[in-house]
């Protein structure tokens, strides 16, 4: 199995990566915390009697 650190680029290739625009941002506490609780199924009853 090859890692990425395995990859040649190739002639028009750059050999660095570019980042996305999102990835030159570090995340905020928060938004760690929120994908945390989205990575745990919400089955919970929400719908309201009355």
């Amino acid at each position: 199995m090859s890692s990425p650190h395995d990859h040649v680029p190739a002639p028009d290739e750059p050999t660095v990566p570019e980042l996305e625009e999102d990835e030159t941002v570090a995340p905020r506490p928060e938004e760690e915390i929120a994908d945390r609780l989205r990575a745990k199924p919400d089955t919970a009853d929400h719908t309201r009697h009355g």
